[in-house]
């Protein structure tokens, strides 16, 4: 899924990206989603019984907050895989402090890591630079292209695929990372799938289950709820598989 015609960003949805020195080649590394409150998640991850702390982290955070995500936080170059509890405790570090600069419960941010493994994740690298990325981000396609770059390890070039839909009126886009890496069991391969079409987390869980019964990629998928002011609500959808 390299990019193919117009992006159509949905709305409810920012991004940002930096250089946080985790790639050694001292290209941008770490990225974000911001979500508006009460955008709401499901998710589906590999199923392979050996996992990446940011898996366990997530599936965890995505069943304690009832499917509600406001940040999706990607760093490259570093998979924190088979870091044993020290993995976990530095996955978790990086969610409180992100929840913490938010005002929000580590439970609504959904971390994803991937790169080399069996290497300690650089924590302070990482959350030294939270504080720009919030303050940074933008809604333009150009922010999501640099997100797009930012979570890349040995792809040839970025994935993206967008497509407007109801009439023009909401739109659903699509950013993917992996390159040589749908076996076993997805890998480290990442989807991160964003909408402004209204649904809950679990309409959301039974669309991907459809996906993946069809044979494609494993998603995470985030929709946010409409709230009480009948204000617009937007949806998303990622995916998370190292």
């Amino acid at each position: 899924m390299s990019e193919f015609g117009p992006i159509f960003l949905p709305k409810g949805f920012k991004f940002s990206s930096v250089t946080a020195g985790i790639k050694a080649s001292g290209r941008s590394d770490l990225a974000m989603i911001l979500a508006e409150p009460k955008t709401s998640a499901a998710a589906l991850f590999t199923k392979n019984r050996v996992v990446a702390a940011p898996i366990d982290v997530a599936r965890a955070a995505l069943a304690q907050s009832c499917g509600l995500v406001r940040a999706v936080v990607v760093n490259s170059g570093n998979a924190n895989c088979a870091t044993g509890r020290q993995g976990l405790r530095d996955c978790k570090a990086v969610c409180a402090e992100t929840a913490r600069l938010l005002h929000i419960t580590s439970s609504e941010i959904f971390p994803s890591s991937t790169g080399i493994i069996g290497v300690p994740l650089p924590v302070e690298k990482i959350t030294s630079h939270l504080e720009s990325l919030l303050a940074n981000a933008g809604g333009s396609v150009e922010d999501f292209r640099k997100f797009a770059h930012a979570i890349l390890t040995t792809d040839s070039r970025p994935k993206l695929a967008s497509a407007p839909l109801r009439s023009g009126k909401a739109a659903i886009t699509g950013v993917a990372k992996g390159s040589g890496m749908i076996h076993p069991q997805l890998a480290t391969m990442l989807v991160y799938l964003l909408t402004d079409v209204i649904a809950t987390p679990a309409q959301l869980a039974k669309r991907d289950a459809g996906i993946v019964r069809k044979g494609t990629a494993r998603s995470l998928q985030v929709a946010s709820r409409a709230n009480c002011c009948g204000r617009r609500g937007s949806s998303a959808c990622y995916s998370s598989a190292c």
